[in-house]
C-alpha cells in the first residue's frame, strides 16, 4: 500500500494541475473573505444599536464554502485524468489488486485535501484579518472551530468529487456536473426551498446546504447569541425571525443545521456519492 500511495503522490507532483489549481485557490480565499469583511452588513441600518456584533465571522464562512470548490475539482479530475489518457489500465493491472489501488488513490486524495484546506484556511483567516473592523471579529474559539470545519468540508469536498469522477469518468462531464451544481443550482436550489418552505431547515439537507452549515451555521450563530438580547430589548423593530433569516443567509446557509449535524449530513452525501464512484472504478472495463 505504501508503494501505491507513493506512486499516486509522484504522479500528482510530476503535473501542473496541483499547484495550477492552488493559485486560484489561495486568491479567492483571500479576496472573498476581504470582499465579505469589508461588506459586511452595517446592522445600524436596521436601527439596532450596535455595531459590535462578530459579523466578520461570515466572510471566513463564505470564503471556505467559495474556495472549497477548488478540492473539490481537484478530486474530480483524478480519475478522469487516467481514464482520457488510458493510464487507468497500466495503474490497475500493476497496482493489483485494483482495491488496493482505490483505497491509495483515496488516502492520497484525502491528503491532498487537507492541504487544501489548510491553505484555504490560512488565506480567509488573512483576508478577514485585513478587511474587518476589530469589533467585527469573532473570537478565537469561534475562529478555530469554522477553520477545522472548513478544512474537513474541503476534505469531504475532495472525496466527493473523486467519487463523482469515478462514477462519470470524463474529465469534461465530471467539471460541468460539479461546477454546475456548486455555483448555481446547490446556491439557488438552496434560496429557493428556503423561501418557499418560509425558512425551514429543509435546504440544508442538500448536498451543498449540508457542507455550507459545516463553516456558515457557527457563523451564523456567533452573531446571533449577540443580536438575540438586543432584540429582546428593542422589541418592533422588524421580526425577530426576519433578522434571523437574514443573518442565516447572509453568512452562507439559509436553512442551515447545526454544525454537527450539517457535517454528518455532507458526510452522508459524500459518502454515497464516494462509494459508487469506488463501485463503478472496481467493476470498470479498462481494456
Amino acid at each position: 500500500m505504501g508503494n501505491l500511495i507513493s506512486a499516486e503522490f509522484r504522479k500528482i507532483l510530476t503535473t501542473n494541475l496541483w499547484w495550477a489549481l492552488m493559485i486560484p485557490t489561495v486568491a479567492v480565499a483571500f479576496f472573498w473573505s476581504l470582499g465579505w469583511s469589508i461588506s459586511g452588513i452595517d446592522l445600524d441600518a436596521f436601527r439596532l444599536g450596535t455595531s459590535q456584533l462578530p459579523w466578520s465571522a461570515a466572510a471566513l464562512a463564505r470564503g471556505f464554502n467559495i474556495a472549497a470548490v477548488f478540492p473539490m475539482v481537484f478530486g474530480g479530475l483524478a480519475f478522469t485524468q487516467e481514464i482520457g489518457n488510458r493510464t487507468i489500465t497500466t495503474t490497475f493491472l500493476t497496482g493489483a489488486p485494483r482495491s488496493s489501488v482505490l483505497w491509495a488513490k483515496t488516502i492520497t486524495y484525502l491528503v491532498w485535501g487537507l492541504v487544501y484546506g489548510v491553505a484555504i484556511g490560512l488565506m480567509v483567516s488573512l483576508g478577514t484579518a485585513v478587511g474587518s473592523d476589530t469589533g467585527h471579529l469573532p473570537d478565537g474559539s469561534t475562529w478555530l472551530l469554522i477553520v477545522l470545519a472548513g478544512v474537513l468540508m474541503c476534505m469531504l469536498w475532495t472525496l466527493l468529487g473523486l467519487g463523482v469522477g469515478a462514477l462519470i469518468g470524463s474529465g469534461i462531464g465530471t467539471l460541468v456536473v460539479l461546477l454546475v451544481y456548486a455555483l448555481l443550482v446547490g446556491p439557488l436550489s438552496e434560496l429557493i426551498l428556503f423561501g418557499v418552505t418560509e425558512g425551514s431547515k429543509l435546504s440544508g439537507f442538500l448536498p451543498n446546504g449540508s457542507a455550507n452549515g459545516m463553516t456558515s451555521s457557527t457563523a451564523a450563530e456567533a452573531v446571533l447569541d449577540q443580536l438575540r438580547p438586543i432584540l429582546a430589548e428593542r422589541g418592533g423593530i422588524l421580526e425577530d425571525k426576519a433578522v434571523e433569516d437574514l443573518v442565516w443567509i447572509s453568512a452562507g446557509a439559509p436553512g442551515g443545521l447545526t454544525q454537527w449535524v450539517s457535517g454528518l449530513v455532507f458526510l452522508g452525501w459524500t459518502a454515497l456519492l464516494f462509494g459508487l464512484g469506488m463501485l463503478r472504478n472496481q467493476r470498470r472495463d479498462i481494456t
